[in-house]
């Protein structure tokens, strides 16, 4: 349930009669205070808020703190309360209906791997992740045991990401099995007086679903974009070129010396166009996802290159979207910036 759905149901049951129990509230409240109290003693009153949405019937909303795990029982409890934020059925920004068809956990001992079997109609797939850490996992899904991954989560959140879930062109069938999987190897250290020390692994509680969608009857228009920054840092904006996928899926600059390129995207599909820097013919390093900005400061990710200054270099900027995007276009923006 995303936050206007839970305030339009506040809403509707403010509006009606009152609940068959006057006396509920009140029972709350004491259970509220008797929990205080008990958390104050114990040290650990930090886990009241928690406690209130789980008395009240709610599940945990993106952004509210995290319950501690502190018994054997609480890990499946907890990993129920974060499926609770992965909806049943939920709306895009540009109007397209997801469905969820399958669910799955991966907790914080036991097994790192697990696969559903789903229903497939044909419609694109998408996988939704949610995580309560501290983790240093990376979850991934493919189709398929021994698939290769197509959908990465590198970061735990308590807010819902979504990942296109590829399907093979030669997949047939009615069915698909999708396999959820954290399993680490190897592993990196951090550096401290000269010397490598092993990181710490930690493994979070994973809450996965697989949702089907429905493109739009008809191609959805972007939203506007913002304006990309006039300089970074010590570079400035020398050029900027726009346009929409997949009408438009490049932009060529004219450039020397040394240069940055910034990107920004919108469209419910935004952070799923990925861009790719092309010299003179030769691919410039490896793909990377476009910026997306909704709000605070702008999430600037210059790509700096170096091109020789005494003759200019073409450079070619291309536009793939990863997963299916029918009648769900993207509008981009890529800047050049120049010290």
């Amino acid at each position: 349930m995303t936050l206007p759905d839970l305030r339009d149901v506040l809403r509707e049951h403010g509006d009606g009669p009152s609940p068959a129990n006057p006396a509920r509230p009140e029972q709350v409240r004491a259970r509220i205070r008797r929990i205080r109290l008990r958390r104050r003693a114990l040290g650990g009153g930090g886990v009241v808020a928690v406690a209130a949405a789980v008395a009240l019937g709610f599940s945990l909303l993106p952004g509210t703190a995290e319950p501690r795990l502190e018994t054997a029982d609480e890990p499946t409890t907890f990993a129920a309360q974060l499926a609770g934020l992965l909806p049943e059925r939920f709306t895009a920004a540009d109007g397209t209906k997801y469905r969820r068809i399958a669910t799955a956990s991966i907790k914080r001992t036991g097994p790192t791997k697990v696969s559903v079997t789903i229903p497939f109609s044909g419609k694109p797939l998408d996988v939704g992740a949610v995580c309560a850490g501290p983790d240093t996992s990376v979850a991934r899904a493919s189709i398929g045991a021994d698939g290769p991954a197509s959908a990465h989560f590198g970061t735990c959140s308590r807010r819902m990401q979504l990942r296109p879930l590829q399907v093979p062109a030669a997949t047939s069938g009615t069915e698909l099995k999708v396999t959820f999987d954290t399993t680490t190897t190897g592993w990196g250290c951090t550096v401290r007086d000269g010397k490598c020390v092993p990181q710490k692994k930690t493994r979070g509680v994973w809450a996965l679903a697989v949702y089907e969608w429905t493109p739009p009857a008809r191609p959805v228009k972007p939203a506007k974009l913002k304006t990309l920054p006039d300089h970074v840092g010590k570079a400035r904006l020398a050029e900027t070129k726009t346009g929409v996928w997949p009408q438009d899926t490049s932009a060529t600059f004219k450039v020397r010396g040394k240069v940055g390129f910034d990107t920004l995207c919108t469209s419910a599909l935004a952070g799923n166009l990925w861009f790719s820097i092309e010299a003179n013919g030769r691919m410039e390093g490896s793909a990377g996802a476009c910026g997306v900005w909704e709000g605070g400061a702008f999430p600037s990710a210059v790509s700096e290159f170096s091109y020789p200054t005494d003759r200019t270099t073409t450079v070619k900027v291309t536009w793939m979207l990863r997963g299916s995007g029918i009648n769900r276009p993207v509008r981009w923006s890529v800047g050049l910036y120049r010290k």
